[in-house]
């Protein structure tokens, strides 16, 4: 097991232009020192850290030497948490960095960023999840109408009591949509039933169909 990290001494850092004095990262670390030497050691090396903005940055901008790493604010914490939400702080304060992520991200913002990740990627995969939850229904067909019937059971009463309450809530457009549908049905073109002769809307066919005193009995 490692060595438990101390916070006592936690340092907030700038990393800057030394001609212009611009300061475009901001880091934290409990060793400045060890951290100040990874900076130089890793802005030039090629691996993962290679293609990072701040060490494309310093690239760009004449190399390390052109650059200096100061410590700006010594901090006595508890954690990485702590440490974290005062870095984050400081990265508050600039407009011209260049760090890649944020150091601390609240709850709600993990939420939010998550929800727009969701959102983006069931645009981009729209039809391949359209398709997914197709096949899906088809493959599990009876074992989801089988969980609907059970939980339609176990769940009668409250079921009852949602549909009573979300018709007293929407009386009015209920009524209004029910109107509009009547009205509609009736200027639709209207045929007859090929038994007795009734006329009526397409869409009542199939229903006056089932219950036509005139069809013929089929016999068993």
């Amino acid at each position: 097991m490692g060595r438990k990290q101390d916070f006592s001494n936690s340092i907030i850092y700038h990393i800057r232009h030394m001609e212009s004095k611009e300061v475009i990262y901001v880091g934290s670390t409990t060793n400045f020192f060890i951290r100040k030497a990874k900076h130089k050691y890793l802005w030039n090396k090629e691996g993962n850290h290679f293609i990072f903005p701040i060490y494309c940055h310093i690239r760009n901008n004449g190399g390390f030497d052109c650059f200096e790493v100061i410590p700006i604010q010594s901090l006595k914490l508890e954690n990485k948490t702590e440490l974290l939400i005062a870095e984050q702080v400081e990265i508050d304060r600039h407009r011209t960095l260049v760090n890649r992520n944020k150091a601390h991200t609240t709850i709600e913002e993990k939420r939010i960023d998550h929800n727009e990740r969701t959102k983006k990627y069931n645009q981009d995969h729209k039809e391949d999840i359209k398709q997914y939850n197709k096949q899906y229904k088809e493959e599990h067909k009876a074992e989801l109408n089988e969980n609907s019937k059970k939980y339609r059971q176990e769940h009668k009463e409250d079921l009852k009591e949602y549909h009573k309450q979300y018709h007293e809530e929407h009386k009015v457009e209920l009524n209004e949509n029910s109107k509009k549908w009547r009205e509609e049905q009736y200027y639709q073109e209207k045929i007859e039933c090929d038994f007795c002769s009734k006329r009526l809307s397409k869409c009542s066919l199939y229903r006056h169909l089932k219950i036509c005193k005139s069809k013929p009995v089929k016999n068993d």
